[in-house]
């Protein structure tokens, strides 16, 4: 087991990065930028979701 450094909110991003598009050292520079933005459009659309979640639950309150 990995020695737990960083804050709480680092470590789960590290982690679900490395679990969801993980980074191989073969991979070209243009392959790894395709997964990084790909990673950050994910992480963009689970925040417009979360935010639109609570805009629909605010309605319907």
């Amino acid at each position: 087991m990995e020695k737990s450094t960083g804050n709480w909110l680092k470590r789960q991003y590290i982690e679900l990065k490395q679990t969801l598009i993980p980074a191989h050292p073969n991979d070209s520079s243009w392959k790894k930028f395709g997964k990084q933005t790909a990673f950050f459009m994910f992480l963009t659309l689970m925040a417009c979701g979360a935010i639109a979640m609570l805009i629909a639950v605010s309605f319907t309150h």
